[in-house]
């Protein structure tokens, strides 16, 4: 009698691989209906938190790690491995980024992306349906089922709201309970009385058009904004060369920069200038302070310095008076040489008076003495003591140069008596 197999053995012995998605680089193994699929684990583990935990699992002991091979694939139930095939098609499509399948595969790429938690997959699917016509019912109960944020199903529900015809049974029935009774009470809302001819007008008086959107947001409490996720990435456009009209926009701009940059020069130079006049009132106040600081030290250098100061015209008016007694007594003799060494006397007694006399007039504090008549003071043996030349009762102080000339004056009278 020959064995009898069950249905199991029949589906076991039938398996195969499939052949699109049997890839030799795969590393990861599934098995669904009579098919397996060798694909990559990476794709998995990034997208799907769902895979991700469950490829986490650590195997049990002395058993291969799930879905290492086909001896450990994982086994996925009530998936088609038609459907399996076209989730994969959005991983493994041979033209990049273009992505072109009618409604129904994209609802069911959905389904699965929706089932496994692949969120990326599921925004790739909303962008590609809303490029797409499908009838309005259709649309919304695929976007209620799925989750699909509400604020893109505005539009839809004022198709619904505004049209003539109410909803059939049958849209009331797809579209469910509440979202039946949203649309009914909106209609009632947004209707105007009746007309005397009986009929109704689509949209009252009291809402506009542009205020019709924010109505129906309101009724089916849509508050939450686009969702980031379900925005179609924008590509940036490539770099373009500048027309002639950019580049002679940009002369010109340039052309202004230097003018601009010309006329702020000139403004500095024109503050420079200003600034001047107070700078060279500054110099000058600086000068006179240190004008005034030297003069009080010129005035306490001539205090001290006043006796030499004062001997100077002391020495010269006992100079011209001894002249002039020198030329009395030539007179006087009848010498007219005025020559002192050949008066009357010519004696050398007379030549060491004058001698005499004349030491004590350049010795300092010997001015106007003399011991016996010699004719020179006066001729009557006592010389009255010559007056010192007057100075003015507030003298100008000399300066240093004025007090180094009379010391050195000094120094050449006490060279002339030493040579006397």
């Amino acid at each position: 009698m020959a064995p009898q197999y069950s249905r199991d053995n029949e589906a076991f012995t039938a398996l195969r691989h499939h052949d699109d998605y049997y890839l030799s680089g795969g590393d990861l193994f599934f098995l669904i209906e009579q098919f397996h699929f060798r694909v990559h684990r990476y794709f998995f583990e990034r997208e799907s938190n769902y895979f991700k935990a469950q490829l986490a699992t650590p195997a049990s002991p002395g058993a291969p790690r799930q879905g290492t091979s086909e001896s450990s694939a994982i086994v996925l139930e009530n998936v088609k491995a038609a459907d399996f095939a076209k989730f994969l098609w959005v991983f493994y499509n041979p033209k990049y980024s273009l992505y072109k399948a009618p409604v129904d595969d994209w609802v069911k790429i959905l389904d699965l992306a929706c089932r496994w938690g692949f969120h990326e997959v599921k925004g790739l699917v909303v962008r590609e349906l809303e490029k797409l016509e499908m009838l309005v019912i259709d649309r919304i109960v695929v976007y209620h089922k799925y989750e699909v944020d509400r604020i893109l199903l505005t539009p839809r529900y004022t198709v619904l709201v505004t049209r003539e015809e109410a909803l059939t049974l049958e849209e009331s029935t797809a579209l469910g309970l509440e979202t039946a009774w949203r649309i009914f009470t909106a209609r009632e809302r947004i209707r105007a009385p009746r007309t005397a001819t009986g009929g109704v007008g689509p949209i009252p008086l009291a809402i506009s058009d542009a205020e019709l959107p924010e109505f129906i947001k309101e009724h089916f409490e849509i508050s939450e904004p686009f969702s980031p996720l379900l925005q179609e990435e924008s590509i940036p456009e490539p770099p373009q060369p500048p027309s002639k009209s950019t580049l002679k926009d940009k002369e010109k701009e340039k052309g202004m920069d230097k003018e601009k940059d010309k006329a702020k020069e000139k403004e500095k130079e024109k503050e420079k200038e200003k600034e001047k006049p107070k700078n060279q009132d500054t110099q000058k106040n600086k000068d006179v302070a240190a004008t005034a600081v030297n003069g009080d030290a010129s005035t306490a250098v001539g205090t001290k310095s006043g006796t030499s100061a004062q001997v100077e015209p002391s020495l010269q008016t006992n100079a011209d008076k001894l002249g002039s007694a020198t030329t009395t007594s030539s007179t006087g003799t009848g010498n007219t040489s005025g020559d002192p060494f050949t008066n009357s006397a010519d004696s050398p007694a007379a030549h060491s008076k004058f001698t005499s006399r004349l030491t004590n007039l350049f010795t300092p504090g010997t001015e106007g003495k003399s011991t016996e008549g010699d004719g020179l003071g006066g001729g009557n043996g006592t010389t009255e003591p010559l007056k010192p030349f007057e100075t003015p009762s507030s003298p100008r102080a000399p300066s240093p140069t004025t007090a180094k000339k009379t010391t050195n004056n000094n120094n050449n009278n006490r060279r002339g008596k030493n040579a006397w």
